[in-house]
């Protein structure tokens, strides 16, 4: 099955005639972005953790059940927020590994109706404002409205083709 998937052609980036903030998307995303995602997207996703105290720094879990013997992790969950309730089920399954959440492949953004692991943001731009606030998951933004719209730009164009 995995063959099969991996054989599958990647959906197309859309560009729109807009390379020039393709270009300066591009540039920022290299600056700001890079530490946990590729630019290239035909480049492969290594299987690191990005730690969750990193990618949602609001995140203060609370056991669920009692504590597991190791080296099983304590279940837990961050209250009145769903940004970590997929880590309830991945921390029920890890042996000692550290909580956090793997790199994502950045493809067919242009059609996706809502970002994040838990569809909670509607729209890229929401998701690149700063308005979300420091403690947010994924709290990485652009203040600029014009470096967020390259920033789109460039997120929308992304496909496994060199360009």
């Amino acid at each position: 099955m995995n063959a099969y998937l991996n054989s599958l052609p990647a959906p197309p980036g859309v560009t729109e005639n807009n390379e020039g903030a393709i270009m300066r998307g591009r540039e920022r995303f290299r600056i700001n972005c890079t530490f946990c995602h590729n630019v290239d997207q035909s480049t492969f996703v290594p299987p690191a953790i990005v730690p969750m105290r990193f990618i949602f720094p609001g995140d203060a879990p609370m056991t669920l059940l009692p504590q597991r013997v190791p080296p099983f992790n304590p279940i837990l969950d961050t209250p009145g927020n769903i940004f970590d309730d997929k880590m309830a089920v991945v921390n029920a399954s890890q042996r000692g590994l550290e909580r956090g959440t793997a790199l994502p492949l950045l493809l067919d953004l242009a059609r996706k109706p809502n970002f994040l692991h838990d569809s909670s943001v509607p729209s890229l731009d929401s998701l690149l404002n700063p308005t979300r606030g420091s403690s947010a998951p994924h709290p990485f933004y652009l203040s600029d409205q014009g470096q967020r719209e390259d920033m789109i730009a460039f997120l929308r164009s992304l496909d496994t083709s060199s360009r």
